[in-house]
């Protein structure tokens, strides 16, 4: 230990700073630190009277039926009841359409969309859009599940007229159900609950999570609804960002979702995420440029967000590793192992801050999986990232994702093979 924190002392600080860059955890003391500074995360709660919209739920859902009698008593547990909620079984194969049916017999579900074969979660949106008639349209997977004031503090946000789009604070529903659920609920409470919410302060929220997202209908409808490709949460919101409207995020309304099981089933969501991602930033968007003439600076702010924090510490890291092996020869191992346990006692310090700032329990399970969060969040996830890049900068591999059905992705990318 000792000839650790000697070889750490001796480093230049430059090659310490580049593994803070690398391995992430240090970017989320930060934003923990700054949120408890500025006492920011403790904001006045909405009351039901101040919301003056009223909310059409759409639930698309592919195969999501064991889910989707539970996310449906959650809405209309809702301190803030839906207008209409609208369910679109798009081509599902198990007993989403029966459920749904239940719960429309029984008063719980206004409308139901069948698609007999698969179109897409936007087709599905979209087409549900055309029946809304609520002021906005909240938009959620089969298998969210709502705390009583969230529908409520999200609709509050449109009390401003610039906002055109919202998400919400999510948390893993099914988090002790394995090591890998354990660490995604770590790293959700980091990345959506601290990294979203200093974003906001700034104007900078990038992304709406496809698991719930409010938007208003007038907005939505105008601008056509959600694109059909890969990456449609994305890319609406860069949409509504350059149209001028504001992109929110509300961390007092809380809703969960379930979380990959497996390690391999991470990886598959991931990867398209990731691969998503880079297409639809720079080569829709073309945000690679630090700067663009006339952007404003909280648009700056998104993207450099992601440059600067996400693509340049992905792309460097092999060869950062490569470095430190010239650099330290036989010691590098010994330089790493150091480096881990420092963001160790960096992560337990922001886990434990988290909690607090965001009202979260925890178990022994959750201190358990936090003690390899380092490695999950700045190797693991890293390395499956730097192949996600990899793989679209050099094979547009998006292209092929199972996301958008294959007829569709046909239709879409005809012209442009």
């Amino acid at each position: 230990m000792v000839e650790m924190m000697q070889l750490i002392a001796g480093t230049n600080w430059i090659v310490l700073a580049f593994a803070a860059l690398i391995f992430d955890i240090p970017r989320y003391t930060f934003s923990l630190l700054s949120l408890s500074l500025l006492g920011l995360t403790r904001r006045p709660q909405k009351d039901d009277a101040l919301v003056r919209a009223s909310v059409t739920v759409i639930v698309p859902t592919f195969n999501g039926g064991s889910g989707l009698g539970v996310s449906i008593a959650s809405l209309r547990q809702q301190t803030l009841q839906p207008l209409e909620i609208i369910v679109v079984d798009d081509g599902s194969t198990d007993e989403t359409r029966a459920t749904a049916e239940r719960a429309r017999a029984l008063g719980l579900v206004d409308m139901v969309i069948c698609h007999g074969t698969r179109c897409g979660r936007s087709a599905a949106i979209n087409a549900a859009a055309r029946f809304a008639t609520g002021d906005l349209l909240l938009t959620v997977d089969a298998d969210t599940i709502f705390e009583p004031t969230a529908v409520a503090r999200l609709a509050s946000a449109f009390n401003d007229p610039r906002v055109a789009g919202a998400s919400c604070n999510i948390a893993i529903s099914n988090d002790r159900h394995s090591l890998w659920t354990g660490l995604q609920s770590i790293e959700y409470l980091m990345s959506i609950s601290a990294g979203r919410t200093i974003l906001d302060i700034v104007g900078a929220i990038a992304c709406l999570s496809g698991a719930c997202s409010m938007y208003r209908r007038d907005v939505f409808v105008q601008q056509g609804g959600l694109d059909v490709g890969p990456g449609e949460d994305l890319e609406f919101s860069l949409r509504l960002r350059r149209l001028g409207y504001l992109v929110r995020f509300v961390p007092e309304a809380w809703a969960e979702t379930a979380g990959p099981v497996g390690g391999i089933g991470l990886l598959r969501q991931r990867a398209r995420w990731d691969r998503d991602a880079l297409r639809i930033r720079f080569m829709m968007y073309g945000e690679l440029r630090f700067f663009h003439r006339l952007e404003r600076l909280p648009d700056t702010l998104q993207r450099l967000d992601f440059i600067l924090f996400d693509l340049v510490p992905t792309l460097s890291l092999p060869f950062y590793l490569v470095y430190l092996v010239a650099l330290f020869g036989a010691d590098a191992v010994l330089f790493l192992a150091a480096i881990y346990i420092l963001l160790l006692w960096i992560s337990l310090f922001n886990l434990a801050l988290a909690f607090v700032l965001f009202n979260r329990s925890s178990g022994l399970f959750s201190l358990g999986a936090s003690l390899i969060f380092p490695f999950y969040q700045g190797v693991y996830l890293k390395c499956a990232r730097f192949f996600s890049y990899s793989s679209e900068i050099l094979f547009a591999t998006s292209r092929h994702d199972d996301f958008v059905p294959p007829r569709v992705r046909r239709a879409l990318f005809a012209d442009r093979t």
